[in-house]
């Protein structure tokens, strides 16, 4: 191979080679701003109201009753765990439910459902809130009167709304 052809050879290789970089550098920009979240549309974070209370809020509130009325004595170990459940039921309550808002409308919610809804996820944010300190001190006696708290908000919310899981 004369010297020339190894030039070209050379040159020819890194075309390819900065080819294959620029290719690379767009499709790594293109993924990367596809999954950025301003690039989705904003919606509910879990499908529907429903969907989230079942997957999310009911398996904490079922760990939480299970544990406080059957699973006696509460150690330190389970007041942990009460503790985080709490925390993440309050999460849901304080950030995920209120993105509902807009399809609830649509479905015919009146000004004053939303109003009571809101105030009700309001309500269960703080109750959770106040369980979790309860937990984290291991305080027994708080942990039940703030579960019932947590209830009762539950319920309320339910006889409104579902009355088919009110308890009421």
């Amino acid at each position: 191979m004369t010297f020339k052809g190894k030039i070209a050879g050379f040159l020819a290789g890194m075309v390819a080679l900065c080819g294959g970089v620029g290719a690379y550098e767009f499709h790594a920009r293109h993924v990367a701003a596809a999954a950025t979240p301003a690039a989705l549309p904003a919606q509910p974070v879990h499908g529907n109201l429903r969907q989230l209370m079942e997957t999310k809020v009911h398996t904490e509130y079922t760990y939480m009753s299970f544990t406080i009325w059957h699973d006696q004595p509460l150690t330190a170990e389970k007041m942990d765990s009460i503790a985080a459940a709490s925390g993440r039921i309050m999460d849901i309550a304080a950030h995920d439910l209120s993105s509902y808002e807009p399809a609830y409308r649509q479905q015919g919610w009146t000004d004053e459902d939303v109003q009571f809804f809101d105030n009700k996820r309001l309500q269960l944010t703080q109750i959770a809130e106040e369980l979790q300190k309860a937990a984290q001190k291991h305080d027994s006696s708080q942990v039940t009167s703030f579960f019932l708290h947590l209830d009762n908000t539950c319920q309320s919310c339910h006889s409104r709304f579902r009355k088919d899981l009110s308890w009421t």
